[in-house]
Formats: structure tokens, C-alpha cells, sequence
């Protein structure tokens, strides 16, 4: 009886302090950029910077951009969710905005602050991420994928409307001009058909539509100011 005691005992302790140890495991924070895994060149370091001050000073938002090497024994979401609330990001508003690179994971996450939620729900941070940040990170442009992300959250912080850049802006305003166009006529032949020989209407052959490209899916300061997330936010692959 006894003895099962003490071995329970030792399970409950060793696990308190495998718990402890994953807290005592996040790093502190250096300011608005913490590259600690290295990635990030001068140019793109000071780019992200001077977008969280304008963001603290325009928005009264605190943007964190942090990458490491991997995230175990944690998933990079955990990772992302508890060091988004030990350091505090977003102050007693909750208006913090995380962004972590987990580059042996090979995963982005993007957690969002209890008072950011209504801007940058869920579906529109993976849409960012889909669209302005994946591509960079799968061809291991990690510094520019994530200045990337910041501009846009910034953007849509501001209120203005996120548009890609026009390489990305050609081949979806192509697609729908195509649709406008197929749709039209579609609809003119079947009211207006030319009849052939013998009466007969002669619709037009059915065109292709084309697919969408595959995409891969899947400051200056000690510390934040005590923001909490709400497990807002998404994940990617790449």
C-alpha cells in the first residue's frame, strides 16, 4: 500500500515537472521580432519592426513575430497559444497579435488576442496565410513570407481591404471575366439559339473551366502587457 503510494506520488511529481519544464522551456521576449531560429535577414528584421511600432502607435496593438526551430515536445499551436499568454501580448485590452514560425515543423500560427477577434477572425487569418505568407515560406523565403503577413494584418487592422500583388491579382481576375463571359453566353444561346437544318437549336459545346493552382495547405521593451489569447486564430503547413 505503502509502496504504491510513493510511486504514485513520484508519476504526479515527475509530471508537475515535465509541465514546468515546457513554461521554463519559452525563451523571453527581445523586442516586436524574436528570430531565434535565425532565419531572418537585417532588411526584413527592421521592415517588421517599424510595422508593430506603427501598429502600436496608430492601433494601440502589440504585434510579436517570433521563430524557432521547433516547437516539442509541444505542438507549434500550443507552443504559439502559451507563449502568446507568458509573455502577455496585447496588454489589458487583448489587443495582441502572435506570430510564430516553427521552421523544423515546417508550420506558421497565428494567434490572436481576445480584442482582435472581431477585425481578424479565424477564417480571415488563414486566408492571409493561404494567399501572402505560405508561398513565400514553401520556397524557404521565411523573412519575406512573414513581413508579408505583417503588412496585411496591418492593413486590415487599419480597415483597408488586403489585395494581392498583381502577379497573384492576374490569374483570379482572368478566371472571373472567364465565368461573366461563359455565363453570358450560356444564357444568350439558350434564348436567342440558332436553329440549324431541320429546325433543330445548336447549343455551344460546354467549356472547360479552368482549376484553381494548387496551393499548400494545409519592441524596445522588457516584456508585452499582459494580453491573453482566446485560441483565435490558424495554422498552416507548407
Amino acid at each position: 500500500m505503502q509502496k504504491g503510494f510513493k510511486k504514485g506520488l513520484l508519476i504526479i511529481m515527475l509530471l508537475l515537472l515535465a509541465t514546468v519544464s515546457c513554461f521554463a522551456a519559452l525563451p523571453r521576449p527581445v523586442g516586436y521580432v524574436n528570430d531565434f531560429a535565425n532565419v531572418i535577414s537585417g532588411d526584413h528584421r527592421r521592415q517588421m519592426e517599424d510595422v508593430a511600432i506603427a501598429l502600436r502607435d496608430d492601433q494601440g496593438v502589440e504585434l510579436a513575430v517570433v521563430t524557432i526551430r521547433s516547437a516539442a515536445p509541444l505542438t507549434p499551436k500550443d507552443y504559439a497559444t502559451q507563449l502568446f499568454n507568458e509573455w502577455g501580448i496585447g496588454g489589458p485590452e487583448d489587443s495582441g497579435l502572435l506570430i510564430l514560425l516553427s521552421v523544423d515543423d515546417r508550420e506558421i500560427q497565428v494567434e490572436v488576442g481576445y480584442g482582435l477577434e472581431g477585425v481578424l477572425p479565424d477564417g480571415k487569418v488563414g486566408a492571409v496565410l493561404d494567399q501572402a505568407v505560405v508561398p513565400h515560406l514553401a520556397k524557404g523565403e521565411y523573412g519575406q513570407g512573414l513581413l508579408a503577413g505583417a503588412k496585411v494584418f496591418k492593413a486590415e487592422l487599419a480597415g483597408e481591404h488586403y489585395e494581392l500583388d498583381a502577379r497573384d491579382n492576374e490569374w483570379p481576375i482572368a478566371f472571373i471575366i472567364f465565368i461573366l463571359i461563359a455565363v453570358i453566353v450560356t444564357y444568350l444561346s439558350r434564348r436567342k439559339g440558332p436553329k440549324g437544318p431541320g429546325g433543330t437549336v445548336r447549343r455551344p459545346r460546354p467549356v472547360p473551366v479552368p482549376r484553381s493552382p494548387h496551393r499548400p495547405s494545409g519592441g524596445g521593451f522588457g516584456g508585452f502587457g499582459g494580453g491573453r489569447s482566446g485560441g483565435g486564430g490558424a495554422g498552416r503547413k507548407f
